[in-house]
């Protein structure tokens, strides 16, 4: 048994103001993904949020109860959690807490995605960058966006490869953008090539 009628038509439309809204699927109902990050469970005509991150914690203080799934007989915890009947008539309130769920599940998402992901999988890497880039400490995505592309060029071009170029800063700061360098906005590379400029003359 679903939701009423009213209550999905009503559901997907707070849902839709984060983004796009697709349905899977799950656990004999389906799951409901924003931008393609879970957010809500609808199962045997309820709707639960999804709790991951600081999401959970916030659900947990506000007395919400978790979904518990019976897998071969046995209780499981999910990260699911029930919201009251007075947040279905709240809409204000209804809304800040599928934002703190959707924002939770995307940073979650970006995080599981930062750990898969090899930077020569990333627009314009390969594994030749990807291996220079570990000779200077830089093994993983996270570590990439956090030094970001003017300070990796400055290691490589003291500690790693030799006479780094321009093409390959605009195409670090691409792939940390994630997107290829053809793309990356023109006042962007026209900053970066300013700094490689002064950066080369300086180093002279």
């Amino acid at each position: 048994m679903l939701l009423e009628e009213e209550k999905i038509f009503y559901l997907s439309r707070l849902l839709s103001q984060f983004g796009e809204l697709k349905r899977k699927n799950h656990f004999g109902g389906f799951c409901l993904l924003v931008d393609d990050a879970i957010v809500g469970l609808v199962l045997d005509g309820c709707f639960y949020l999804r709790g991951c991150l600081v999401a959970r914690s916030h659900f947990e203080a506000s007395g919400f109860n978790r979904l518990v799934y019976s897998k071969k007989g046995i209780p499981l915890e999910m990260r699911y959690y029930l919201l009251s009947e007075q947040v279905w008539h709240d809409e204000s309130l209804f809304l800040q807490y599928i934002e703190l769920a959707y924002r939770s599940a995307i940073e979650e998402l970006k995080q599981k995605q930062s750990m898969t992901m090899r930077i020569k999988d990333l627009p314009n890497m390969n594994m030749s960058v990807e291996r220079a880039l570990g000779k200077i400490g830089v093994s993983h995505v996270d570590e990439l966006r956090m030094m970001g592309a003017k300070a990796c060029f400055m290691k490589l071009k003291k500690h790693g490869r030799n006479n780094p170029s321009i093409k390959l800063l605009i195409g670090l700061a691409a792939a940390i953008e994630g997107c290829h360098s053809a793309v990356l906005p023109k006042d962007i590379k026209q900053e970066l090539i300013a700094w490689y400029n002064s950066f080369e003359l300086t180093s002279v």
